[in-house]
């Protein structure tokens, strides 16, 4: 598929100008490529400044600090801008774009303090998007300085080799990196998110005769705590994906690796959930060490190994496996305390102590059916409509609901956005004419009004298709906040939910049972939290909308749902499932609320999961009311005061039983882990 964008101000394009990079393969391009980077981020940097200064003449500056500012050593550290800064897709038309170093942000300043750790990188809303994933080829030269044997430095990275908390929205899609021939110190792409972020359709290749090259993709900074990874593949290297990042989560989906010299993919210390990989080596496929290691691995094939090896090296941490064909070693060795060898060349179920159970189970997960994103039409640039065409200014000042709802009535199937701030005041409907709604990474603010309302969608899916509709691409801060939520979902018509984060309003409600959802990297910060982001004035109807944590981060009702990579957080209900079927694969919610509840004899499954645990209240991390539910996850505690004390709570007709954390195997310093759970509700 070739993705084309209409000219807007969304949009950069590193061929045009000031940029002006080489897609011949002719040039070297290097300089150009870094520019784009810097250009991006320093309108972050700019924000940032201007954030500390306004709170440095604050009379009291503590009285508005929020979770979002640190003051250390008597500095103000603002870990976000007051306003977000509008950031730029990156876009590659297809060519060659020839390299002879990192393409990366080199702005000395881009740090900050969080945590009081120093260096926390401003490193958010990179955005990097090809026309398509053969078109575009960024090379690297061939025997190129600074890349020799030894070397670990990539040709595209998000990180400076700092760590972040805020790297919200980082993403890479439908892109080849080649790193060319006689550079064994190279790395493919060096990937860094937080909450949301996603690379899709990339290929990475060496085109060494040896295959030689440090790592196709890494994943080595602490504290990533995001990111979906589809349609990945890799060809070469000492090792195809490596992800050491301590501690949080990513996942992969559709994974591809072939001729790795040491390991297709190597984990140490992560939360890490893996379906349908494909492995053609004579190395390991999967290695993991470092007690903290998580692991799942469902739907894969892992050929070519040699018999004095094994498939999967488990030699600490916890593995979850399901549907795993080998052919040439035996599946599974161990090196640790959990795993016991496998022999044959096919596994149905398996997890090492466990499942656990509370009522008369039969042990096994709940298997439920998986359905993949149906692939929709990018139509040509061409037929998309602008909400500015009808009016909008996306200034955060003029409501600019009027227009934005003409541009959905307009007939058009793709509406757009274009970078700005939407004021809306009211109910949009989105009607079945409409096939896409791209809000190109815009930001969105509440008026009065629809911040007043409640069980109301700000934007409402009416009428019904066979065409599925896709919404996309938004990061909404935090003026985007108030009782009702993002989306609401009233009809039984496909939904496809991708790259959407909410700072302040919960995501997703459906008013109309049935229908599907498929879900890819969607985030909700704050669930329900109106205005609890960094201001140095008060927001504009903060005394009318107290803290609220009631509304839950999305609610399904009577639906089917497939959820890639899900980031709820702080709702005391974040995700709810009202009699529906949930599929969950890879997911990190966050403090004391019900991270899962299933109700009225629905079906969750949650193949990889993190809770980040910062208050110890007894709300259980996962709730089973009279339904079916599967989990295998595990909790993030930094200090022994932290703590989880119920993991599940479990009613089946009438009884109701607990899981508390001392029931389960401990992980790591506070931390215990659920080594699947299942929850079966009475025939």
């Amino acid at each position: 598929m070739n993705y084309k964008y209409p000219e807007c101000n969304a949009v950069v394009d590193v061929t045009k100008p000031p940029y002006n990079a080489d897609n011949t393969g002719k040039t070297d391009c290097t300089q150009a490529l870094c520019r784009v980077f810097d250009d991006i981020c320093g309108e972050y940097k700019k924000n940032l400044l201007e954030s500390k200064a306004r709170l440095e003449k604050m009379e009291d500056p503590n009285a508005l600090v929020t979770f979002e500012i640190r003051k250390v050593a008597g500095k103000h550290n603002v870990v976000f801008a007051e306003e977000l800064p509008l950031k730029k897709i990156i876009y590659f038309p297809n060519g060659t774009y020839l390299v002879s170093n990192t393409i990366s942000y080199s702005i000395e300043e881009f740090r900050n303090i969080l945590f009081d750790r120093p260096y926390m990188e401003m490193n958010t809303q990179l955005r990097i998007k090809g026309e398509s994933r053969d078109g575009v080829v960024i090379r690297l030269k061939d025997n190129c300085k600074g890349f020799e044997h030894g070397q670990d430095r990539a040709v595209i990275s998000f990180d400076q080799a700092g760590t972040s908390n805020i790297a919200q929205s980082n993403m890479i899609e439908d892109i080849t990196v080649s790193v060319g021939k006689g550079n064994p110190g190279a790395t493919g792409i060096r990937y860094f998110a937080n909450n949301t972020g996603a690379v899709r359709n990339v290929k990475i290749i060496s085109e060494d005769s040896e295959f030689r090259g440090n790592t196709g993709f890494a994943v080595t900074q602490k504290y990533v705590s995001a990111g979906y990874v589809k349609n990945l593949e890799v060809i070469g290297f000492n090792y195809g994906v490596k992800v050491t990042s301590m501690l949080l989560n990513i996942c992969f989906e559709h994974l591809t690796l072939k001729n790795q010299k040491r390991a297709g993919f190597y984990t140490m210390d992560t939360v890490v959930a893996i379906r349908d990989m494909h492995s053609e080596n004579e190395v390991i496929a999967l290695y993991l060490e470092g007690t903290a290691s998580f692991v799942s691995l469902v739907d894969a094939v892992l050929l070519g190994g040699h018999p004095a090896e094994a498939a999967i090296r488990q030699k600490w941490g916890q593995l979850y496996l399901r549907n795993i064909k080998c052919e040439g070693y035996d599946l599974l060795k161990d090196g640790g305390c959990y795993a016991n060898p496998i022999k044959g060349n096919y596994l149905d179920e398996y997890c090492a102590g466990g499942p656990v159970t509370l009522f008369d189970n039969d042990k096994k997960s709940l298997n439920l059916p998986i359905e993949e994103t149906p692939e929709t039409e990018w139509e040509a640039p061409e037929k998309w409509v602008s909400v500015n065409s009808f009016g909008a200014k996306g200034d955060g000042v003029t409501d600019d609901t009027e227009a934005i709802r003409a541009a959905m009535n307009s007939g058009a199937s793709t509406v757009y956005f274009d970078s700005g701030k939407y004021l809306i005041d009211d109910v949009i409907e989105i009607p079945a004419t409409v096939n896409r709604v791209n809000f190109m990474f815009c930001d969105l603010a509440s008026g009065k009004n629809i911040a007043g309302m409640s069980k109301t969608g700000v934007f409402k899916v009416v009428g019904e298709s066979d065409t599925p509709l896709v919404i996309e691409d938004i990061l909404a801060f935090e003026l985007f906040y108030g009782y009702s939520t993002f989306i609401e979902h009233a009809s039984k018509r496909t939904l496809i939910l991708s790259d959407l984060q909410t700072q302040a309003l919960s995501l997703y409600f459906n008013s109309v049972s049935g229908g599907k959802v498929f879900i890819e990297n969607v985030g909700n910060t704050l669930g329900g939290v109106p205005g609890a982001g960094v201001r140095t004035e008060p927001l504009p109807f903060e005394d009318k909308f107290p803290y609220s944590r009631e509304v839950p981060s999305f609610e399904f009702n009577g639906q089917k749902v497939y959820a890639r990579h899900l980031n709820p957080e702080r709702s005391l209900h974040e995700t709810v499932n009202n009699g529906g079927t949930l599929w969950v694969h890879g997911c990190k919610s966050e403090e004391d609320g019900i991270a899962f509840e299933t109700h009225n004899g629905g079906s969750t499954e949650v193949v990889g999961f993190i809770s980040a645990v910062n208050i110890d209240k007894d709300y259980p991390l996962i709730l089973n009311d009279n339904s079916n539910t599967s989990v295998f996850g595990t909790t993030f505690c930094m200090t022994v005061t932290q703590r989880r004390p119920i993991f599940v709570k479990e009613i089946q007709n009438g009884e109701e039983r607990i899981i508390r954390d001392t029931d389960l195997p401990f992980h790591y310093i506070n931390n215990h882990f659920i080594p699947l759970y299942v929850g079966k509700k009475y025939k």
